[in-house]
């Protein structure tokens, strides 16, 4: 399984336990969220996309981002995107002084009494 091969090499070469798990382009389902659990991995989604990867500018990138960004969000950036590393440094300075913290995203998600819905959000059991 693909998973697995990606997450033994990752811990392998870091040392480290592989927790959380993106799926590629977001794709999520039923069993996507149910192999995951069974790897012991925690599915995230994002719920700001930058779309750097299409080419935009910097202030593209920025201001996309700052519009669609709120308390909790996980924002999906690519690190081979043209602008992003300009784009970056507008971020997070608009972000701080908006009074947010960056953060990881494994602080971010539930660990545990959560659920998924078919969208990849995380929601606390109730």
């Amino acid at each position: 399984m693909e998973i697995s091969t990606c997450t033994e090499m990752i811990e392998k070469i870091t040392n480290k336990k592989v927790e959380l798990f993106r799926a590629p382009f977001g794709a999520y389902n039923n069993t996507v969220i149910e192999v995951s659990n069974e790897l012991d991995l925690i599915p995230i989604q994002w719920d700001v996309d930058s779309l750097d990867w299409k080419g935009i500018s910097a202030q593209e990138i920025t201001t996309r981002i700052i519009n669609r960004v709120k308390n909790g969000s996980i924002i999906l950036c690519h690190n081979n995107s043209d602008h992003i590393l300009d784009a970056l440094p507008m971020i997070l300075d608009r972000l701080k002084g908006q009074g947010y913290t960056v953060t990881s995203v494994g602080d971010l998600v539930y660990k545990e009494n959560y659920t998924i819905d078919r969208a990849g959000v995380q929601k606390p059991k109730v």
